[in-house]
């Protein structure tokens, strides 16, 4: 008896031409991620925000990469250099008359900063509980496909140093999303494509090969 209890070839025909979402959410994707701040920088709702940080952080990434920049002397260079700065704006300000630069009380006010935590906190248990959900068999295709994705990932995570890799998951993260809520129906459409032939190829694997390995037999203990 197979071990994958799926649909059968006749309800997967039925549903050959049925487009579902891909990884079978129900919420937008903007609700996804948290439907706060952090979502509308995501999916560049927010465009100032959201092109100051890819510049920014471009920018930290081609400093530290590409001209080899160490990591304090650079924090020392950009603070002395950001001090300067405004000592010779406050003092030429008082000659010159010009307004004085004005220094927020509260950079990061808190709720943002609990909103990031927030949203992290929330992405990382979803993620988790996915993972473990997958692990217990619950989605056998999506279980090898995730195990493929994290193989690939390790043979990048081989080739690439840590620094380029955050660089990429960064700049993955702004274009990804905001990628795929423009194409979102041609996504879904090829995910569900694909995730049918895995189902199949599954049940193929299934009936050819596990289901034929041998299982012992669970004997009943008798009571006194």
């Amino acid at each position: 008896m197979p071990i994958f209890g799926g649909s059968s070839d006749s309800e997967e025909e039925r549903t050959m031409h049925q487009q579902t979402k891909l990884f079978n959410r129900q919420r937008s994707i903007h609700s996804i991620f948290g439907g706060g701040k952090v979502a509308d920088i995501l999916l560049w709702r927010e465009p100032k925000i959201a092109a100051t940080l890819v510049i920014g952080v471009s920018l930290l990434w081609f400093l530290l990469e590409v001209v080899e920049y160490n990591f304090i002397t650079l924090v020392c260079h950009a603070s002395m250099t950001s001090m300067l700065l405004f000592f010779i704006w406050s003092t030429a300000s008082d000659f010159l008359n010009w307004e004085r630069p004005i220094i927020p009380v509260v950079v990061l006010d808190e709720s943002s900063f609990k909103e990031l935590a927030t949203s992290f906190h929330d992405r990382f248990n979803q993620i988790l509980s996915k993972l473990l959900d997958l692990a217990c068999g619950r989605d056998p295709p999506l279980f090898f496909l995730t195990t493929i994705s994290l193989y690939i990932l390790s043979v990048i995570g081989t080739c690439i140093n840590f620094m380029n890799l955050l660089f990429i998951g960064f700049v993955s993260m702004q274009t990804l999303p905001i990628m795929y809520e423009m194409y979102e129906d041609d996504v879904d459409r090829v995910a569900s494509m694909l995730m049918r032939k895995m189902r199949k190829l599954y049940r193929k694997v299934d009936s050819n090969v596990l289901s034929k390995i041998p299982r012992g037999t669970v004997k009943s203990k008798k009571h006194a």
